[in-house]
């Protein structure tokens, strides 16, 4: 395996892990429901929302393990498929 920047072959390969929080609701959400539901539902379901704020779970984590190709000489990156 060669450097694409530099051509060199002292080249490390490590397993990186990311972990990213996911958001519950998205854009489209708020925007098309999100804005005239939560008004309406904290009229209607105002013990169980306050609840659900308290108490629910607020975002979930994904966790996503890849390959990534190091240069020694350089230092650039590269994703390994």
């Amino acid at each position: 395996m060669r450097c694409p920047k530099c051509r060199s072959e002292h080249i490390i390969i490590q397993a990186v892990t990311e972990v990213k929080e996911k958001r519950r609701k998205g854009l489209a959400y708020w925007i098309f429901i999100g804005w005239w539901w939560e008004i309406l539902a904290w009229i209607l379901f105002g013990i169980w929302k306050l609840l659900v704020v308290l108490f629910g779970k607020k975002t979930k984590v994904v966790s996503i393990t890849r390959s990534v190709a190091v240069c020694q000489n350089c230092g650039t990156r590269w994703n390994v498929r």
